[in-house]
């Protein structure tokens, strides 16, 4: 669990109340699909130990029994998309600085802390001011790993349009509060290791991949008493007053079928890739100052997760990042409003065998 302090703690304000129009029809059909994908695996490979799933060890170096030790620094942001009146596109960003911190890995469970880095800081004058809470819990099992997180903010700036003398638009007023889970299943856990990738308490001897399933929930507020768009650039987009956002609120509840491999060469130098291509249902509310709105829709999401490093026996070091990758078209993403985490790690890290039992 990575846990980093908050400067600021925002007070977001209750939203109108909302009409859900048609929920329950698209969340039955998520519900079906998830079973869908379910039960062509139930009938060949959930057995009573697939849960424990032991690994093979000629593919798999088990060293879950070890204090997995690493230092690290991580970057990660929360960025928010709206396309008013279906125009161009604002990427919002928070103004998050790099961090350092200390994490230990035993078994499935690990427990992490991250602090400002004091070596470098973004310029707080062209980016304005961000306060925020970060939480990060994982929990991986060999064939089961769920990820929860809990963010807020307050402070963002608009990172793809400027001001006509080059500066950023900045929002010191808006505020964004998101939780968001998600679960991976994975399907050739005895030879594949997700763990060996993204938190190295095992180590993966010989290069594999596995189909995995990945079900997740995100939802999110964002609020602005002076409202979310800037005015001047109401006054050049030609923005509607319909369009012109105080507040609004997302749901999205997934299910992704997706593929990981793990490339294995020069022994104990690896790459691990590994793509989501999702459907979606996402539901939002938003609030301008003459009424409140509420859409729905399906949406494909495109989300992926990588990882390069060395990891032997005793010592690993190495970098990963994840995010979406819906920014090559709008095609795929078209959506009013939208919000996405991205994160980028480099880390360093040894293994002790402190729990080793002593022979008498």
């Amino acid at each position: 669990m990575e846990k980093q302090k908050n400067l600021l703690l925002p007070t977001l304000p209750e939203t109108p109340p909302m009409k859900c129009r048609g929920w329950s029809n698209k969340l039955v059909i998520c519900l079906l699909m998830a079973r869908s994908f379910a039960l062509p695996a139930q009938t060949s490979q959930l057995q009573p130990r697939f849960f424990t799933a032991p690994a093979d060890t000629h593919f798999i170096a088990d060293h879950t029994e070890k204090l997995t030790a690493r230092f690290y620094l991580l970057y990660q942001d929360a960025t928010f998309t709206i396309n008013p009146d279906e125009g161009n596109r604002l990427l919002y960003k928070p103004n998050v600085n790099i961090r350092m911190g200390i994490a230990g890995f035993w078994k499935w469970f690990g427990l992490g802390l991250s602090i400002e880095n004091p070596f470098f800081k973004l310029s707080s004058e062209t980016r304005g001011h961000t306060s925020f809470i970060d939480l990060r819990v994982n929990a991986y099992g060999r064939a089961v790993a769920a990820e929860l997180f809990l963010q807020q903010y307050k402070g963002f700036y608009i990172s793809n349009v400027n001001k006509k003398d080059g500066s950023n638009y900045l929002l010191p007023d808006m505020k964004s509060f998101s939780i968001g889970i998600s679960a991976y299943w994975i399907y050739n856990a005895t030879r594949f290791s997700i763990r060996a990738a993204f938190v190295q308490n095992e180590r993966q001897i010989k290069s594999a991949g596995s189909f995995m399933v990945r079900p997740s929930f995100v939802f999110s507020r964002v609020t602005s008493t002076e409202g979310i768009i800037p005015p001047d650039l109401i006054v050049t987009d030609n923005i509607p007053v319909t369009d012109r956002v105080i507040s609004g609120n997302l749901y999205s509840y997934g299910l992704s079928p997706g593929y990981s491999y793990t490339l294995v060469f020069l022994r104990n130098f690896y790459f691990t890739a590994t793509l989501f291509p999702g459907v979606y249902w996402q539901f939002y509310s938003y609030t301008t100052k003459l009424n409140s709105f509420t859409e729905d829709k399906f949406s494909f999401i495109l989300n992926g997760r990588f990882a390069l490093g060395y990891n032997s026996d005793l010592w690993f070091t190495g970098l990963s990042f994840q995010l979406g990758l819906n920014d090559f078209t709008d095609r795929f993403a078209n959506t009013f409003y939208n919000y996405d985490v991205a994160q980028y790690r480099v880390w360093a890290g040894t293994r002790f065998d402190w729990f080793r039992k002593k022979k008498k």
